[in-house]
């Protein structure tokens, strides 16, 4: 759970979803994200989903997620096992979590299992450097080590959501 102390100001001034996201979502579509903390993301996924889930293992940040998405379903839930039918979800995404979260190889599970055919998977993450803010080194992500728990998804598109990050587009075979 790390960077969940940024404001919402200080967030947008280097990741700011409304760049990108329109780019990379078509709307109307079944959207999860997985890790979603405070409802950073959720405030900006809420207008291209026709059902958004927010799922996060920790409670509390949730009660804040709610204030910036209220129609979103909210899910207190450990993102290796859902409540989220099989099958049903368009787009998963990964803004900056799943770094955090333990049995990712069970996490890419369920991602197999709660995704329609042809769904895609999102990941934002932090580069894999020593910056001033954000998480420590020593938990962050290559793009590399994400392309291998994905393996059996099709990594079809990379970008850039700033400077610090780097954004993944992988597609469910």
């Amino acid at each position: 759970m790390h960077g969940h102390g940024f404001t919402d100001d200080f967030r947008k001034n280097f990741e700011n979803p409304e760049t990108f996201l329109n780019s990379l979502l078509k709307g109307g579509e079944v959207i999860a994200e997985l890790g979603c903390g405070t409802g950073f993301y959720c405030k900006y996924l809420k207008d291209y989903a026709s059902k958004l889930y927010c799922v996060d293992a920790f409670c509390p940040a949730l009660e804040e997620a709610k204030k910036r998405a209220p129609s979103a379903i909210f899910l207190c839930e450990n993102a290796s096992k859902t409540s989220i039918p099989s099958d049903s979800v368009d787009v998963v995404l990964f803004a900056n979590s799943f770094h955090d979260m333990e049995n990712k190889v069970e996490v890419v599970n369920e991602v197999k299992r709660i995704l329609k055919k042809d769904g895609r998977v999102i990941v934002i993450d932090w580069e894999k450097k020593r910056t001033s803010f954000g998480p420590p080194e020593w938990i962050r992500m290559s793009e590399e080590e994400y392309i291998e728990y994905f393996k059996d998804f099709k990594l079809v598109n990379k970008f850039k959501p700033s400077e610090y990050q780097y954004g993944l587009v992988f597609i469910k075979k």
